[in-house]
């Protein structure tokens, strides 16, 4: 794509040039936590009614909200926060945004290096530089040491974050270059141009659609490719051509809504199940370390393709049949056109039917699995917690939910025509306390659609403080809470292990005691409710939607779920602290 830069001269101080060079490349938010060597940034940025800061208590939950706006929004999201202790505080979530391969931009500022204080607090061994802390979870990370070089460095960042591999970036910006003296410089006018991989060629293509056609149990395995290049109509269109069923790596549920009825959920167990004679990979970055078991995935199939802008697309799939380089969106176009004019989609009628009966078997599999036939006197069971959220959002014409628990799997939500309106969004990296965040970046990403948020009550304890940062900022979300008390994965584990826990039926380290969310939230200034009657789920829910829409300002939903510890278990007696010692 041609690059056509604008520039006009500008004159300030270098913290008002960074905030002018956002909000010309487009930004109108900043997630940050402040720190004390960047005063005049943040006056200047408190000081341009261009942009709109969203401050977060603690660091990971600043980096929660950016990367819940950058993946609903599909663009780039800025954040800043202290460097060194500042900045190590945002990687337990920082690890979810790189999982994402999410555009989120990092500003932070950096004392010189030479001084005591930063050799004792970021250069211990002197090997540790400006950007060293966070550069196992960052695409690129520069520092910036001269004043003129601001706005060119943060419109690179948004540019460089956005280009595939899209991914995060950091910037590290001297502080003593924050002076009050005004300079004139360049500011690059317009959001950087977005780069976007080529097309594919007519033979990819015409031998993309040839395997589709040929296969009896065709599976097309979809990944955020596909949604972060605006595919996902485009592919369901696909599947729904060829009768092809669809399953979706691990962190993402848009390629395709899991509501589709050609949906069949995450891809192991399909594939498993199914067997599919030919896998066509979307925008699918599989996860492995190159294991028999990583591969074994893959052994059913007799022809393997691969679709995607860059290498990491095809690295870990084994024995590719094809390699598509290419923008996703821009493949499925040609696909389709070619689908539609070369072969007749009710020649795959019989194969669709059973596709279709295929994707329907495993989600009752899945949603029988998930709960109890009866309801639990003083519980709410999963499916019910689910379908209540599921259909509230619909019957408002569709709305986001972002994720980040187990107890309510949201692949198990009721098929749809054409998958619904609904949109659902869950972390890629499995760093506890982003969803606290990440909802109200998916709000501010999407102010007209109503949003929910189901987090685990686990992942509240971590990043309970951005209840304060909803209220504080008034933004109108639903914190949905399935508590079980316990963190519910780690005591599957423990079970698993076949140990002295599972013996004795004792598991330690893992119920979640003596807390009340609802008190909790209302500390921090969220009104809440206690739902323990699943009778009265749907009443809550969609009172909690009409209060947060009507009354613009966020609430929390305490939904009791039965314990969740494996059956027949019980929390094993606390030790004290006389216990201890």
């Amino acid at each position: 794509m041609e690059y056509s830069m604008t520039s006009r001269s500008f004159t300030g101080n270098p913290s008002q040039i960074i905030v002018e060079q956002l909000v010309a490349s487009g930004i109108k938010h900043l997630f940050y936590n402040p720190g004390s060597r960047e005063a005049r940034f943040f006056d200047s940025l408190h000081s341009n009614p261009n942009i709109h800061g969203v401050i977060g208590l603690h660091e990971g939950t600043v980096t929660a909200m950016a990367g819940g706006y950058a993946q609903v929004a599909t663009q780039p999201a800025v954040m800043s926060v202290h460097l060194g202790a500042g900045l190590a505080q945002s990687l337990g979530q920082m690890i979810n945004v790189w999982a994402a391969m999410l555009p989120v931009v990092t500003i932070t500022f950096v004392g010189d290096t030479g001084s005591y204080a930063d050799r004792i607090t970021l250069d211990l061994g002197h090997n540790v530089g400006p950007t060293s802390i966070g550069a196992p979870f960052m695409k690129a990370n520069w520092t910036v040491i001269e004043p003129e070089g601001l706005a060119t460095a943060v419109e690179r960042a948004i540019k460089v974050a956005m280009t595939p591999p899209v991914g995060p970036v950091h910037i590290a910006a001297f502080d003593r270059i924050l002076g009050p003296d005004p300079i004139t410089t360049n500011i690059i006018e317009g959001p950087p141009s977005q780069a976007i991989a080529g097309y594919p060629s007519d033979t990819d293509v015409e031998s993309l659609a040839e395997i589709l056609h040929n296969a009896k149990r065709p599976m097309i395995y979809v990944g955020d490719g596909v949604n972060k290049s605006g595919g996902e109509r485009l592919l369901a269109s696909v599947a729904e051509h060829f009768g092809a069923n669809v399953a979706s790596m691990w962190g993402d549920l848009r390629g395709v809504s899991v509501a589709h009825p050609l949906h069949c959920g995450y891809f192991r167990q399909p594939v498993i199940d199914l067997q599919p004679d030919v896998i066509v990979a979307v925008g699918v970055r599989h996860g492995g370390s190159g294991t028999a078991t990583d591969f074994e995935l893959f052994e059913s199939a007799d022809k393997l393709a691969a679709v995607g802008p860059d290498v990491e697309i095809f690295e870990n799939i084994p024995d590719l049949d094809m390699l598509v380089m290419a923008d996703e969106t821009r493949t499925l176009q040609r696909l389709l056109e070619v689908a539609n004019r070369e072969y007749e989609s009710n020649a795959y009628d019989e194969r669709r039917n059973d596709a279709l009966a295929a994707a329907s078997r495993l989600r009752n599999q899945r949603r029988v699995g998930l709960q109890s036939v009866k309801e639990i006197p003083g519980y709410v069971r999963p499916l019910a917690l689910l379908d209540a959220v599921d259909n509230g959002l619909e019957n408002l014409g569709g709305g986001i939910i972002t994720t980040e628990q187990f107890a309510v799997p949201l692949e198990d939500v009721l098929e749809k025509p054409d998958g619904g309106n609904n949109i659902y969004i869950r972390p890629a990296g499995g760093s506890e306390g982003y969803g606290m965040g990440a909802v109200l970046g998916a709000k501010m990403a999407a102010p007209d659609k109503p949003v929910v948020g189901i987090v685990g009550d686990g992942s509240v304890y971590y990043s309970d403080s951005a209840f304060w940062s909803a209220a504080h900022h008034e933004i109108p979300v639903l914190y949905v809470v399935p508590n079980n008390g316990a963190y519910g994965i780690v005591a599957g584990a423990f079970d698993g292990a076949n140990g002295v826990m599972k013996d004795t039926g004792e598991y330690a380290g893992v119920a979640l005691e003596g807390i009340d969310i609802v008190d909790l939230a209302r500390s921090f200034g969220v009104e809440g409710r206690r739902i323990d009657d699943e009778s009265k789920i749907s009443e809550a829910v969609n009172e909690g939607l009409d209060k947060v829409e009507r009354e613009g300002r966020p609430l929390v939903l305490d939904v009791q779920l039965p314990l969740g510890l494996p059956r027949g278990g019980r929390p094993a007696k606390t030790e004290t602290f006389r216990d201890m010692v």
